[in-house]
């Protein structure tokens, strides 16, 4: 699948949210909730969720990724770039400003307004039937246990067997109840979740949980992001 360079402007902060920081400030102070964050996601989080996108795709059947919380294409940017020439891309964002901002900056991947918990639709309408990776933008810790439940669950099931689920997650608010009842619900939903180190300089510092084998009962993360 081709990507397409897009126009940046001269300011820095600017060029580094791909000239959409305007845009995704709006949203957040429309709807703080579904956002969860007045910064997009910097370039350093944005390359280590996109890390998990196979390099190239199995023979006679593209790799389908899905980003969910896409705002204006802080990490979509990467995904395209990273990804085989075939792939499908599939940039899932609620706000519908935000999705025809992303829509305007001409990355070649599908860009969906919707929910993500319609996502089994989603892929439905894309003609295909599972993802082979998902990367999550969405604010877990502001989601209640049903939406953490019900999210998860939904991902789980829109999962390849040998897929990968990742998820960005802010450091500061690791030791937050909804951020241990997130990682116990990764646990719940897939055999294998590793959190990454963190990256203090990213604003504000991040990491990330990397899951696979869906449906599988974990035991529990497999490193302390904090180091």
């Amino acid at each position: 699948m081709a990507s397409h360079s897009a126009s940046h402007p001269h300011d820095p902060v600017q060029r580094a949210f791909g000239g959409g920081f305007g845009a995704f400030l709006a949203a957040a102070m429309r709807s703080p909730r579904d956002v969860g964050t007045l910064l997009p996601s910097g370039p350093a989080l944005a390359r280590r969720l996109a890390a998990v996108v196979p390099d190239a795709s199995e023979a006679g059947r593209p790799q389908v990724v899905v980003e969910l919380g896409a705002g204006t294409g802080a990490v979509t940017a990467t995904i395209a770039r990273a990804v085989d020439h075939d792939a499908v891309v599939i940039a899932v964002e609620k706000d519908p400003g935000l999705a025809d901002r992303l829509r305007s900056r001409g990355l070649g991947v599908r860009v969906v307004t919707a929910d993500a918990v319609t996502l089994s639709n989603i892929l439905a309408d894309n003609g295909v039937d599972r993802a082979d990776v998902i990367i999550s933008v969405l604010p877990w810790t502001l989601f209640d246990p049903q939406q953490q439940r019900e999210f998860l669950a939904v991902f789980a099931a829109a999962l390849a067997t040998d897929g990968v689920f990742t998820a960005a997650a802010y450091s500061l608010s690791y030791w937050m109840p909804a951020a241990h009842r997130f990682r116990h619900e990764l646990g719940r939903v897939f055999g294998e979740v590793l959190p990454t180190r963190t990256l203090w300089r990213h604003l504000p510092p991040a990491m990330t949980y990397v899951c696979r084998r869906p449906g599988a009962a974990g035991k529990g993360l497999t490193a302390d992001p904090s180091r």
